[in-house]
């Protein structure tokens, strides 16, 4: 497992060890249906790969409605 840093909808700076965003999602017990997941600033995704000192960001993805 890696050991990366974790920002969670703009909170505390935190430090798991995880493989996949989805492991920090299930550890940390965040919802992530409209999530949007950054991994060293690049769009990333729940089963992106991650590496030792990686920065993971969960932010809320903007809502477009009618279209």
């Amino acid at each position: 497992m890696a050991k990366v840093l974790v920002q969670t909808f703009g909170g505390v700076v935190k430090t798991v060890d995880a493989d996949s965003p989805a492991q920090i999602a299930e550890q940390l017990g965040i919802g992530t249906e409209n999530a949007s997941i950054t991994i060293n600033s690049a769009k990333g995704s729940l089963e992106s790969n991650l590496r030792e000192n990686d920065f993971v960001s969960f932010t809320t993805s903007k809502v477009h409605s009618g279209q």
